[in-house]
């Protein structure tokens, strides 16, 4: 044969066996990559793994296993940094925990930047305001956080750790007995009544008045 000839028969030869071999070859690695996506897709914030994840983070929270609440809500964060509710169950759990106040004031400040209808953030800030009360500013800034829930999601609302506005009301009322301002003290405090008339803490504070 020809050398001209045989170099070109064997290209046409090498080619027709190329062709299908590439396309092979490109649809597995097409493959490969849709296997890759599907693996990385829990890194989406579209996936629920953010939200199974809080939900599992208050399971804990209400059995009290609050280390394990913070990892699940800290995992959430992970997969989703725009979750307002993990933030605030990282704030709960650091408050129940007593670990770091800070890290507790902040995960709060985070949940209602990124949700300001998060009723329970609010409540939680409040606690922690009134716990540290550092100055009287502390007891003004719980006050304004329990309006803001107040006026916040109702679906937030009492899920733990505190079960009606009664609640509420009574920890603006002791807000107001710091401060000194006993006029809003005993209004609160009525407010609190007329929802349970045997609430301790309002009934604590109502005693501490009429002494």
């Amino acid at each position: 044969m020809h050398p001209v000839r045989f170099k070109t028969t064997f290209y046409i030869a090498f080619s027709a066996l190329t062709v299908p071999y590439l396309m092979m070859l490109i649809a597995a690695i097409l493959a490969g990559l849709t296997i890759l996506n599907g693996c990385s897709s829990d890194s989406d914030p579209n996936t629920p793994s953010a939200v199974n994840y809080t939900a599992q983070g208050w399971r804990f929270y209400e059995s009290g296993d609050y280390p394990q609440a913070l990892l699940s809500f800290e995992r959430a964060i992970n997969f989703d940094e725009a979750l307002a509710d993990a933030h605030n169950g990282v704030g709960w759990s650091h408050l129940s925990l007593s670990l770091n106040p800070p890290l507790a004031q902040e995960a709060f400040q985070n949940a209602v930047q990124l949700d300001a209808s998060n009723a329970d953030a609010w409540v939680g800030l409040a606690n922690l305001l009134y716990l540290r009360n550092k100055d009287t500013t502390d007891f003004r800034s719980a006050i304004r956080a329990i309006d803001n829930a107040l006026q916040g999601d109702a679906e937030y609302l009492f899920r733990h750790d505190y079960r009606s506005k009664a609640d509420l009301y009574a920890l603006k009322a002791s807000c107001y007995y710091y401060l000194g301002e006993d006029q809003s003290t005993a209004v609160e405090i009525n407010k609190a009544l007329q929802i349970d008339t045997t609430h301790r803490t309002a009934i604590a504070l109502q005693n501490l008045l009429n002494e």
